[in-house]
Parts: structure tokens; C-alpha cells; sequence
């Protein structure tokens, strides 16, 4: 694929956001010595912080978002475990954020805004390949978004920003609503855009994991 159909393919990477309401390489072998981080637990993590690859670079202020669409339908997938995996610590929706951005490391870029969704502000954590959104809930600060922003990384579940739609469907199957697969499994829901590319091939724009609840209690 030419450099223009990439671009174009990865400037969808925002959209899904959009379309679900506010919040915010070649694949990689298996990591060994994953870190889990207990969701209850209110100590800090073992793990040692990894040093930035490189200054921390500006990030530019978001644009304001329209209002949320409803979410496509979630299908249980009971034999999936839907989590991310980052710098080697395993990362799941409404996990305390303390200690696993202690986990992680130095973020590369941080960012702050008004939540349209949560009470108080989106607070958002760039990481090479991924980003985190947190929220207060309950009174205690819990990741709320996990996002894929390109394709240097591959999730757990074997899917990548740029992949053909057909490889989403060998791995996950799944129904499509208005251009996007919801995938439910406890409390996680996986969303997965699909879009076309200049060759009209469809392929993955966007990843991300939320909860299945907001603050409110509503459930996906």
C-alpha cells in the first residue's frame, strides 16, 4: 500500500471515538514475564518504571467531539479474554490507574480535558502505540479507555490497525454495526472499526477497550 492509503487508513484511528461518544512494525513475539496488576489492589506495582525512549513530545489539544452515537450491540465471547497488553503489564478497563502508570512508565505525552462521560476530566497517558484514558470513579482515578493508535502494536486477541477485515472474522467472527464489531466478555468490551482503504479493501481503522459500564451503571 502506498504511503497516502496508510495515512489515510491511520487518520481513521480517531473515529471510533466519535462514533461511541467522548472518552478520548511488523507484530511483536510474545513477551515473557508479563506483569498483572491487581484492579483492587492499592499498592504499587512491582515493576520497575521504563525510562522514556526520548523526550516527551507536545501533544496538541483535541478537538471538540460531537455528540455520542449509540454503541453497536456487544456479542458475548465467553471463551475470549479480552485485555491489552502494553510494556509487558497486562492493562483491562476500570483497573486502578496508580499503580499501573507506575507499572508503565513515564508516559511519552499526557493530555487533560472536560469529560462529557465522567465526572471531573478525561485525563489521557500516551504510550508508543497506545494510549490510556482515566476517570474518576467512585472516587477512585480507574482507566476507562485503552486505544491502539497504530500498527506497530498486535493485541493479545492477534489484531492490528491495518489488518483485512477477513482476518478479524477468522479470529473473532462477529456481526458488523454501522462499520464497527463489538466484542463482550465480562466486563470489557472490545470495538474494532472497519474501513476502506483506497483499494477499497476494508480493513482495521481503530481498537479500543472500554467498559461495560459507565458511571452512570449503564451497561454496553
Amino acid at each position: 500500500m502506498n504511503k497516502s492509503g496508510w495515512m489515510g487508513l491511520l487518520l481513521g484511528t480517531g473515529a471510533l471515538m466519535l462514533l461511541l461518544g467522548c472518552g478520548g512494525k511488523a507484530p511483536a513475539a510474545p513477551k515473557e514475564g508479563v506483569v498483572y496488576v491487581d484492579p483492587n489492589a492499592a499498592s504499587a506495582a512491582t515493576a520497575a518504571p521504563a525510562a522514556p525512549a526520548q523526550q516527551p513530545a507536545p501533544v496538541e489539544a483535541q478537538p471538540q467531539q460531537p455528540a455520542a452515537t449509540a454503541a453497536p450491540a456487544a456479542e458475548e465471547t465467553k471463551e475470549l479474554a479480552l485485555y491489552f497488553e502494553g510494556k509487558g503489564v497486562r492493562l483491562e478497563p476500570m483497573m486502578e490507574a496508580a499503580p499501573v502508570l507506575q507499572a508503565l512508565g513515564a508516559p511519552i505525552g499526557t493530555f487533560e480535558a472536560d469529560s462529557c462521560a465522567y465526572l471531573g476530566k478525561d485525563l489521557y497517558y500516551y504510550y508508543p502505540g497506545f494510549e490510556l484514558t482515566v476517570n474518576e470513579v467512585d472516587g477512585v482515578e480507574r482507566i476507562t479507555v485503552i486505544t491502539v493508535v497504530d500498527d506497530t502494536i498486535v493485541t493479545p486477541q492477534g489484531l492490528r490497525i491495518g489488518d483485512e477485515e477477513e482476518k478479524l472474522l477468522s479470529l473473532l467472527g462477529g456481526r458488523e454495526e454501522n462499520g464497527i464489531y463489538a466484542y463482550r466478555a465480562g466486563e470489557t468490551v472490545l470495538y474494532v472499526q472497519i474501513k476502506a482503504d483506497e483499494s477499497e479493501t476494508r480493513r482495521i481503522a481503530s481498537i479500543e477497550y472500554r467498559a461495560t459500564e459507565n458511571l452512570e451503571g449503564g451497561a454496553v
